[in-house]
């Protein structure tokens, strides 16, 4: 077993707002579930699970106290670390000596913490770092490995801006044993990168393997990823509901304490949040609901996300677009493609495509 499971949760996100103005990352459901709690459950597998907390700390440490007691520690940065400061925060605040599991907080996957363990224990290296394969064309978005014939990692370029010969992606899960902690550089020398700034040095003294995972796997860095995860894990729970007078094109996902008005349809690709109510007709499709939200009679709401909270009256439209937590539609609004409304406001005329309201 590993000593300790750092489970990374600081980022900013800020390729998610409006929606994360108010809510972390790792907090974003995928089937009504924050993200972290997924990764957690994975990482406790083979560690006792610590997250490592900066934006929104607070928020993050209440969910993560109400959900898993005293089972899961918090260690909150107190100035942006870099993802490779904030392990070694971690590792001085609590004293760790043993080999660490290393997990991005924000990443949905269903890949095997414990077989990514047990390759690392097999191959003998100093770190192992878990990999996807991604579509050539999206290469230049991770940190890419060449990798041989016997797992070993040859070379590791960040962000490549031209073909490195592969397309195994970092999959923002890594092992690493207390020889290679050791020459993580001091919490002090500024924002360090895992994949920018200590793999390579750590290639320059160390075996570095890769494991290879073949099944999900979604950062949910942008809107869109953040739809296609959700879509991914109802294509894989094949959730299906029966609510009577209501259609379901499956596959949807319905939380609990949800009610859902008669006429209404529901799917395909949809998920709505726990503690919903959605009024009669209300048309709802390729779309996430986070919980707490209200689509009064003939809302229409297709290829969007709806923050927790979210209050849409009567005749509204939302199409392809993304409204956070807290807003309260009006009455027939109309919110249009590519537009984005920020958080804990009234919308009382149509939302033009493309424009933002802060």
């Amino acid at each position: 077993m590993a000593e300790c499971g750092i489970i990374l949760a600081g980022g900013f996100a800020t390729r998610l707002r409006p929606l994360s103005y108010t809510k972390p990352k790792p907090l974003f459901p995928v089937l009504g579930r924050p993200v972290i709690d997924w990764v957690i459950e994975r990482v406790a597998e083979v560690a006792e699970p610590v997250v490592s907390a900066r934006y929104l700390s607070y928020v993050i440490r209440n969910h993560v106290g109400a959900r898993w007691g005293g089972r899961v520690r918090v260690v909150e940065e107190d100035r942006p670390l870099g993802d490779g400061g904030a392990v070694v925060n971690v590792v001085r605040s609590l004293g760790l000596r043993g080999p660490l599991i290393v997990a991005n907080g924000d990443v949905f996957t269903d890949l095997s913490v414990r077989g990514l363990w047990e390759f690392h224990k097999k191959s003998g290296g100093a770190v192992t770092i878990a990999l996807v394969e991604v579509p050539q064309e999206e290469v230049g978005r991770f940190g890419i490995a060449v990798v041989d014939g016997g797992g070993r990692v040859r070379r590791f370029v960040e962000k490549p801006r031209e073909p490195v010969g592969s397309n195994l992606a970092n999959a923002g899960f890594y092992v690493f044993e207390p020889e290679a902690v050791a020459e993580f550089p001091d919490v002090n020398a500024g924002e360090v990168k895992i994949a920018k700034h200590i793999i390579p040095r750590l290639m320059e003294k160390f075996d570095v393997y890769g494991y290879v995972h073949r099944g999900l796997w979604f950062d949910i860095g942008t809107h869109s990823d953040y739809l296609r995860a959700n879509f991914a894990a109802l294509d894989k729970c094949g959730c299906a509901k029966e609510l009577p007078g209501v259609k379901i094109i499956p596959p949807v996902y319905i939380g609990e304490g949800v009610s859902v008005g008669a006429g209404s349809v529901l799917g395909p690709y949809v998920v709505v949040g726990s503690g919903s109510r959605l009024g009669p007709g209300v048309r709802v499709r390729e779309s996430v609901l986070m919980d707490g939200v209200v689509a009064e009679a003939g809302a229409y709401v297709a290829r969007s996300i709806v923050g927790e909270g979210v209050v849409l009256g009567r005749w509204t439209r939302v199409v392809e677009a993304v409204v956070a937590d807290g807003v309260y539609v009006r009455d027939e609004v109309y919110i249009g493609r590519g537009a984005s409304v920020g958080p804990n406001r009234e919308v009382e005329q149509d939302v033009r495509d493309g424009e933002i309201l802060p």
